[in-house]
């Protein structure tokens, strides 16, 4: 049943220019939400094993978002995160990793090394995801019990990026998948941070022109939903598509887009954007269809049913996620800092060899930077000495 819009709500959508038939059912149901990020968060981990929290790549309040739970939930001793499932860091410095978090002191170090060993050319060098794991090692001592950062990527990544020779074991996700169910046969709890490519209920495919065919992998997430399905809760921070300075190349330089039609967002607006979190199911979110979120249409290959593609045009976003963190209003969203100290003379020969000679200095490694992601530029420019 929809509920009678506020007097408020009225006067939000008609100062948006919006239909107030057709924004009626997001604005009816947001406000029916009352609870806090925080807590829905909270109550998710206590009632599955794992719950992932999609995030977007290149997004500060995401990863702050991060901390800030951490942070909040260090002393509530009604329940303990096992594992905090990271995406951005190597399986070889688990050791590193476990060290870090049983310290008695902050190790910077060993921090700045797995973030140097991301899966990115030039590592994952933001501060903000330092805080990250700086705010897990504050949740380990103010708990009293150990919470491993668990590291993802598998060995082969590094070799690879570093153009050595590599043998292929497991795709990320498969990989990642395998570690955290480890932890849900012995009924542990793991909260997993990445980006929601990754976290949600979905396929990645490729066309083989060759075979005729396509190559499909399943996400973490996909992979854990079907092992676990009852176990298992995926959460999507809300936020917006990378524009043309990341994923999706567009004709506008703005960076971050709404998602959909923007309907949500004004939802979210006309109420204050109030920070809440929420399930989808039965809400007008989980009826979205996956093509109208993401902008994009299906060819006709895509949708073959004889070439092995796993793409449905019906499917919508209920289909991959089962709830929504909104904390913020994407405009407001801004960009990661990022943290100097990563980028040792050690790790810039690295960044030498990966791409091929065209990083030979600092001044190099923030000019690549800038160039692959220009939303990035303002906070590169700061590190960019003019010669």
């Amino acid at each position: 049943m929809i509920r009678k819009l506020s007097f408020l709500a009225i006067t939000a959508i008609m100062s948006l220019g919006m239909n107030a038939q057709e924004i009626n059912p997001y604005v009816s149901f947001v406000q029916g939400q009352t609870t806090s990020p925080f807590d829905y968060l909270t109550l998710k981990i206590k009632q599955y094993n794992v719950v992932s929290l999609g995030e977007d790549h290149w997004v500060k309040d995401h990863m702050q978002f991060l901390a800030d739970y951490l942070e909040h939930v260090a002393s509530d001793t009604t329940f303990h995160i096992d594992a905090l499932a990271w995406e951005s860091g190597n399986s070889i410095d688990q050791k590193k990793a476990d060290t870090l978090m049983m310290s008695k002191t902050f190790r910077e170090d060993l921090a700045l090394q797995i973030l140097r060993n991301a899966p990115d050319t030039y590592g994952w060098p933001y501060k903000e995801a330092l805080e990250d794991i700086k705010a897990l090692w504050r949740y380990n001592r103010r708990q009293g019990k150990f919470t491993r950062l668990l590291l993802l990527d598998p060995p082969y990544m590094l070799q690879l990026l570093d153009g050595d020779k590599y043998e292929y074991t497991l795709s990320r996700d498969q990989s990642t998948a395998n570690k955290v169910s480890a932890y849900v046969g012995s009924n542990r709890k793991v909260l997993y941070y990445a980006g929601s490519s990754h976290t949600m209920r979905q396929f990645h495919a490729s066309y083989n022109s060759k075979s005729g065919m396509y190559n499909v992998q399943a996400t973490a997430g996909k992979i854990l939903s079907v092992l676990y399905p009852n176990r298992v809760f995926t959460i999507k921070l809300w936020g917006g598509l990378m524009g043309s300075n990341g994923y999706i190349p567009t004709m506008n330089d703005s960076r971050w887009e709404q998602c959909g039609d923007g309907l949500a967002d004004k939802a979210f607006q006309s109420n204050g954007n109030r920070p809440v979190g929420f399930d989808i199911a039965g809400s007008p979110f989980a009826n979205i269809l996956i093509s109208d979120f993401f902008h994009f249409q299906y060819s006709e290959q895509m949708l073959n049913k004889s070439n092995g593609s796993p793409f449905r045009a019906e499917e919508t976003l209920g289909d991959r996620i089962d709830g929504i963190i909104f904390f913020r209003a994407v405009n407001d969203f801004s960009i990661p800092h990022i943290e100097p100290k990563i980028f040792d003379d050690t790790f810039i020969k690295r960044i030498n060899k990966r791409t091929k000679g065209e990083v030979q200095t600092h001044n190099d490694v923030y000019q690549y930077i800038k160039k692959g992601h220009p939303t990035l530029a303002d906070e590169c420019d700061k590190y960019i000495r003019i010669k």
